[in-house]
């Protein structure tokens, strides 16, 4: 598996997990960092526990438009669809050796809760 490949595979794993309500399968290293509108959240345990009911209560699919990755990062286009809407959004996913390192996560987050 090359890098890129690696790094667009796991950008699609990312999504993949969240569609399929199995989001404790998603491969986050234990350091894992995500940013997003809502601040920056460290630690993959305390992510899970801080996002799994903030997606649950916002989240109806994720539809992955585009992904590109080289060298270990990489940068997946998804249409999140919510209760009230469908958001562009766009995620730089940072990847090494089969986990997912770092997530940074550009939308509007308005009246998001």
């Amino acid at each position: 598996m090359t890098l890129q490949n690696e790094a667009e595979q796991l950008a699609r794993a990312w999504i993949d997990g969240w569609n399929a309500g199995k989001p404790d399968d998603i491969p986050l290293a234990p350091d894992f960092t995500h940013s997003s509108p809502f601040g920056v959240v460290t630690g993959r345990e305390t992510y899970l526990e801080w996002v799994k009911p903030l997606a649950a209560a916002n989240v109806t699919s994720l539809e992955i438009v585009k992904v590109m990755g080289r060298d270990g990062d990489a940068v997946i286009w998804y249409k999140m669809t919510t209760s009230g809407r469908v958001l562009a959004c766009c995620d730089w996913v940072q990847s090494a050796k089969g986990l997912i390192l770092a997530v940074t996560s550009f939308y509007d987050a308005t009246d998001l809760r």
